[in-house]
């Protein structure tokens, strides 16, 4: 599938599973550089900001991140929400404040560059991109997995 179908239906997967909650949500203009879901409650007296990232059903290297994902942003009404889709089960989604997210892709970054380069020794050396996979998930990671109460709490 084609990654940019793949950002759409992740994309269309959050605004579902929002509304399913009672929460109004709209779609940004493609390429908006930092949220990708604008919701908020029926009275628009309070609205949050989604990123939204989406695994494909034949990923099996898990979320594959741009490097900026590395800047916390300290707006505490941004979140980011792993899609994690599925062929023939539901969706999975792991709703994170967006500098939390940040944090732990730093964090298993650090992991990942500490480590010496397996096969020869030496130390590894930066590379352009970020990674999340369910290997390097801990315990708060995994109870993320279909709770959107961090992001519904900012709106009811």
């Amino acid at each position: 599938m084609d990654n940019t179908l793949i950002a759409n239906a992740g994309e269309f997967f959050v605004c579902s599973q929002l509304s399913k909650k009672g929460i109004i949500t709209l779609m940004t203009p493609k390429n908006n550089p930092l949220f990708d879901i604008i919701a908020t409650d029926n009275l628009g007296k309070s609205h949050v900001v989604i990123q939204v990232k989406t695994m494909g059903i034949n990923n099996k290297q898990g979320w594959k991140l741009n490097k900026q994902i590395t800047v916390r942003k300290n707006n505490p009404n941004l979140f980011l929400v792993l899609v994690d889709l599925k062929e023939n089960e539901l969706n999975d989604f792991l709703v994170y404040k967006y500098d939390d997210f940040v944090d732990r892709v730093n964090e298993v970054y650090q992991d990942y560059i500490n480590k010496p380069h397996y096969r020869t020794g030496q130390p590894k050396k930066d590379v352009f991109f970020r990674w999340f996979d369910y290997k390097d998930f801990n315990e708060e990671d995994n109870i993320r997995k279909n709770d959107w109460t961090p992001l519904t709490a900012k709106l009811m």
